[in-house]
């Protein structure tokens, strides 16, 4: 897409697609933005000047929403310390078919006029939700994890900027008021405790937080990992739980517990077996990861220098290494007690943006949920959390939608896997060129 000229085209017209509210054949015609007619092929009206794709063999899926995504933020090997490309981030979300994104955590001090500058059109990606910095106490997650693998001539910089740190209720206040003042669309805290002797926040500064949030007009999200931390935040008053409890199976007699909260639970189990397997050699991309990688970053996992130790963090690897079964069957029940669960990828070393939304899909429905159903947890029932109570915007192919959307070969209701198998991407009406970081792919 070349500036804010592309968006004046008069129409473009998708013919012959399948997937459009469950039927095949479809025409859809995106104009200014929008979504302006859905209706079965031959069936259009004439569309003077319309530029025509052909949806043959394809399926029209609406733009996918990653419901925990990070902008600024480096892929590479933990040891590395890079500096992120969050411009480069943004054009991977986009190549991936990842059309929004709620990032809760970007502590770049450039998350809002980042923002603003893709809804204006000035950057290409994904339409993005941000809650700034997260909130933390002095000895928490990320804090306490950036100091131990951090060295020294460089944590002393990295932890202050990581998170902020609160450990009153005055402190609560005060942060939450300077993320509201920002323009924050969410206030995001840290409950879980990374690496497992790290500090966790007490229920009562979470509570405050949350507190502070609704009396500002903003919901807070909370990073949890055991069912004690989902239940604290919910006491707390939180609208979301992020991760959900992969530490740990949840008790039997605590589901229908979690489950009476009504609060949806973001899935972000792609990134704990990216961590279980850290220590086992380089990555082995999949398609999209090829497609927006380069090859050599890949292989720089698989040579860690040799002073580069994890000291304390060994044991939390060690968990997330042995829980992939409970974490997955920790979705199943709470999916089938009827928690809204939606699809997030966290991205970080190792974890590569839009396509690592991909992975977690497959991971889904390995945990038992139809292809469907996995589609799902990243496109309606995001969008109805981000619209928080009004009708969303997005997340569904009808006329007076935002045109955000996915052309994909073959019919991913059936095969999770041909949704990396893009055709065409939209943004807001707009089909974007797509460009391989490298030619060769797996």
């Amino acid at each position: 897409r070349e500036g804010e000229g592309a968006r004046r085209l008069a129409a473009v017209c998708v013919v012959g697609a399948g997937g459009v509210e469950g039927g095949y054949g479809m025409d859809v015609v995106m104009r200014d933005g929008g979504i302006v007619g859905v209706l079965p092929t031959g069936k259009l009206p004439e569309t003077m000047g319309a530029q025509i794709i052909s949806g043959e063999g394809a399926t029209l899926v609406p733009g996918l929403i990653d419901m925990h995504g990070h902008v600024n933020t480096a892929t590479g090997p933990s040891w590395q310390f890079a500096l992120p490309d969050p411009e480069a981030n943004l054009r991977a979300y986009v190549y991936a078919g990842v059309t929004t994104v709620f990032d809760p955590s970007d502590a770049s001090g450039e998350a809002f006029s980042r923002r603003e500058r893709v809804a204006s059109g000035e950057l290409i990606g994904p339409r993005i939700y941000s809650t700034g910095m997260s909130i933390t106490c002095s000895g928490g997650h990320p804090r306490a994890l950036i100091q131990m693998l951090a060295p020294s001539w460089i944590s002393w910089y990295l932890v202050p900027r990581a998170a902020s740190a609160v450990d009153t209720e005055a402190e609560a206040f005060e942060e939450v008021n300077r993320l509201a003042d920002a323009g924050a669309d969410a206030i995001k805290i840290v409950i879980d405790a990374i690496p497992l002797d790290a500090q966790r926040m007490p229920r009562k500064i979470a509570a405050a937080i949350a507190a502070q949030a609704k009396f500002r007009g903003l919901r807070t999200v909370a990073h949890i990992g055991t069912t004690e931390d989902a239940i604290d935040a919910a006491e707390a008053g939180v609208a979301l739980w992020v991760h959900g409890v992969y530490q740990e199976r949840i008790p039997d007699d605590k589901i229908a517990v979690l489950a009476g909260y009504g609060i949806p639970m973001v899935t972000t189990s792609g990134v704990f077996d990216r961590w279980g397997r850290s220590r086992r050699g380089p990555i082995d991309p999949a398609r999209l990861e090829g497609e927006t990688v380069a090859r050599e970053v890949f292989d720089a996992f698989a040579n860690p220098p040799e002073d580069f130790d994890v000291g304390g963090f060994t044991s939390w690897l060690d968990l997330v290494a042995s829980t992939r079964d409970v974490r997955l069957d920790n979705v199943r029940r709470m999916h089938e007690a009827g928690v809204t669960i939606l699809a997030g990828s966290d991205v970080q070393s190792g974890v590569f943006p839009g396509a690592s939304l991909h992975r977690e899909l497959a991971i889904l429905v390995d945990a038992g949920f139809t292809p469907a159903e996995a589609i799902r947890a990243a496109t309606l029932d995001p969008a109805r959390f981000l619209a928080n109570g009004g009708e969303p915007d997005s997340g569904i192919i009808k006329v007076g939608k935002r045109a955000d959307l996915l052309l994909v070969n073959g019919d991913p209701t059936r095969d999770i896997s041909a949704l990396a198998d893009i055709r065409e991407v939209f943004l807001q009406g707009v089909p974007i060129h797509r460009t391989a970081v490298t030619a060769a792919t797996p």
